[in-house]
């Protein structure tokens, strides 16, 4: 499609940027200037030793998540030890101070102000052979009979002081446990000896550059920021990561749901769009040909997890184990997809979409998307690279609460003193402008658009 072809109002196209980084230093495979695919790796961390331990550091402080890192007397990038005190709070009532101990030796790898939480990532020398524990002696079984006991299984990846066998009922005075001396992956089981092995792994982690564009800042030892000229279109809910596909329109209409009989073989591959309700067979039968993703106005909860067989995370998605990515633009129910969005996507039938399911509903929303690249547009215009970033008069926006949740607008104005909501509370708001309707919400009730 050449880009005279493409003209939406809503959803035009824009230089968006996108910032792809490592969690810890590493190697930067790019140079500003160069153009990249989106499987292309941008950086990358060979032998990346250890296992990360997510710690709820808010909850455990008492604290909430946008306060977590005034709390930290740690940062990212620094290396601590087991006990070492790594974060303080005031706590209110009688418990004066709280401070939380890490639990190991490693290295802080994020501090999360979003979601509260706190990523050690415990460290492993090179030169530290597997580990073997004497299951057999520790639990008092006959080493053939070690396996029916262990409460882990080969593969599994356990944590120091994790329970990986138990023999006997858990009230029972008898009951003995063996626990892992190590954190590792359980990588044999020898049922002639009773001897469970841990071994330290390697892994390599890459990033790659998830859409197609140009290089045009080099992040010494994270990664790099691509910017496309490209249309983006954000959905209510998603599940499933990064993916890229053909986007190909199934339904001729906004409110025509998206059902079994429309997906062949020719769908493998693809970014799949249908109107509005996907249904459970048209998702198992998308799952089994191989889509790429789908795209639909809506669907059941129980239809995800059912047709999916995942289990959805409280508050964040996108690292579920499917082979497919699923993007709600209304969410659940049985909806149809908002005219707009469908007009869109129709318009863009047949180009190359990149997807990502990530979503987060709690403090920084972050909402799944559609970034649909032009490489030949020339345009101007920008868009802010972060989702978190602050607002400005004109933006786009969708309203995520009550008695406006859903609706899509621009920011008309922000006030700089704070006003009074229905709870009396005095919060931030923004003025937005829906469909010439002038409103007032508190700047949290919305999220760029």
């Amino acid at each position: 499609m050449a880009v005279s072809a493409y003209s939406d109002a809503e959803y035009p196209i824009v230089r968006l940027r996108r910032a792809r980084k490592l969690p810890l230093p590493g190697e930067v495979l790019v140079d500003v200037g160069d153009r990249v695919t989106p499987e292309q790796p941008v950086a990358r961390i060979s032998l990346r030793p250890g296992i990360p331990w997510v710690i709820p550091i808010a909850r455990l402080l008492g604290v909430s998540e946008e306060d977590t890192e005034r709390c930290m007397l740690v940062k990212v990038g620094d290396r601590v030890k087991a006990k070492q005190v790594i974060a303080r709070a005031l706590a209110s009532g009688l418990y004066g101070m709280k401070e939380y101990e890490s639990p190991i030796d490693g290295v802080v790898e994020d501090i999360s102000p979003r979601s509260g939480r706190l990523i050690i990532r415990e460290e492993f020398g090179r030169e530290e052979p597997p580990v073997k524990v004497d299951v057999a002696f520790e639990i008092g079984c006959r080493p053939r009979d070690v396996k029916q006991h262990l409460i882990v299984h080969i593969g599994q990846e356990v944590k120091k002081g994790a329970m990986i066998a138990k023999k006997g009922e858990a009230q029972a005075f008898f009951t003995k446990c063996c626990y892992a001396p190590v954190s590792g992956i359980v990588s044999a089981v020898d049922d002639q000896t009773g001897y469970v092995t841990i071994s330290r792994p390697f892994k390599e982690v890459v990033v790659r550059a998830y859409v197609e564009g140009q290089v045009v800042e080099r992040l010494e030892g994270r990664g790099a920021v691509i910017e496309t000229p490209a249309v983006r279109i954000a959905g209510i809910f998603g599940l499933g990561g990064e993916r890229h596909g053909e986007i190909r329109v199934l339904t001729s209409r906004h409110d025509e749901p998206l059902t079994p009989d429309l997906i062949d073989e020719s769908c493998a591959g693809k970014v799949i769009v249908g109107g509005a309700q996907a249904t459970d067979e048209a998702l198992a039968r998308a799952l089994e040909v191989g889509c790429a993703g789908v795209v639909a106005g809506t669907a059941h909860y129980l239809t995800l997890v059912r047709s999916l067989g995942v289990k959805l995370g409280v508050g964040i998605t996108g690292t579920e184990d499917v082979d497919m990515t699923v993007i709600l633009m209304e969410g659940f129910g049985s909806l149809a997809m908002r005219e707009e969005a469908f007009r869109a996507l129709k318009a863009l039938d047949g180009r190359k979409a990149s997807i990502n399911g990530a979503t987060q509903v709690r403090a920084g929303a972050i909402r799944p998307e559609i970034v649909v690249p032009f490489p030949e547009f020339e345009g101007e215009g920008t868009l802010p690279p972060l989702a978190d970033e602050d607002f400005h008069v004109g933006q786009r926006v969708r309203l995520i609460n009550e008695p406006y949740f859903g609706l899509v607008g621009t920011i008309a104005s922000l006030p700089r003193e704070e006003a009074a909501i229905e709870t009396e509370a005095r919060v931030p708001v923004a003025t937005v402008d829906v469909g010439g309707q002038v409103v007032t919400v508190p700047r949290k009730n919305m999220e760029p658009f």
